[in-house]
């Protein structure tokens, strides 16, 4: 079982970097948010607007254990809050290996502003404060990750998961 988690702030790249990390490698790529919207036929967005966050969290959990319990081989992008919520970065620890990338805040700030649909960062009056507040809340479960990447992400992660294989 080869199966790799990649976690982080929104906006940090995750999607893009398992994107990457597939077309090189034999890994199947999922996106968290994308397979909910595939299910719920709804845009995250949406979702969190008519059915609200807890609803979101729970489906988020139910496709996260979905594709555990039905893929082998594959690395999956997390929705930035997925390790916070239901106890999922023990479960993704416990699936694979998980790999957080580390974003300077200035950086998802630049991502974020140019971005308009991530429904917990459009309702402030201070987005630098907000990605903040949330890089704090959610900091200590992307550290019980088994690699912390900073620099060098890209060549780091394919090191990484080479190394495995």
């Amino acid at each position: 079982m080869n199966n790799f988690f990649i976690v982080g702030m929104p906006a940090s790249g995750k999607s893009r970097l398992g994107k990457f990390i597939s077309s090189r490698t034999n890994l199947k790529f999922f996106d968290l948010d994308e397979e909910i919207e595939k299910n719920i036929k709804m845009k995250v967005k949406e979702i969190f607007e008519s059915r609200g966050e807890d609803f979101f969290r729970k489906k988020e959990t139910k496709t996260l254990n979905n594709i555990i319990s039905k893929e082998d081989n594959f690395i999956l992008a997390t929705g930035g809050g997925t390790p916070y919520f239901n106890d999922n970065m023990t479960l993704i620890n416990k699936s694979g290996i998980s790999l957080f990338i580390d974003v300077d805040k200035k950086i998802l700030f630049e991502r974020i502003s140019r971005n308009d649909k991530r429904p917990l960062l459009k309702k402030t009056d201070s987005l630098e404060e907000k990605i903040s507040e949330i890089y704090n809340e959610r900091v200590n479960f992307y550290k019980k990750s088994k690699y912390h990447l900073k620099s060098n992400i890209k060549e780091q992660a394919l090191s990484i998961i080479n190394s495995y294989s």
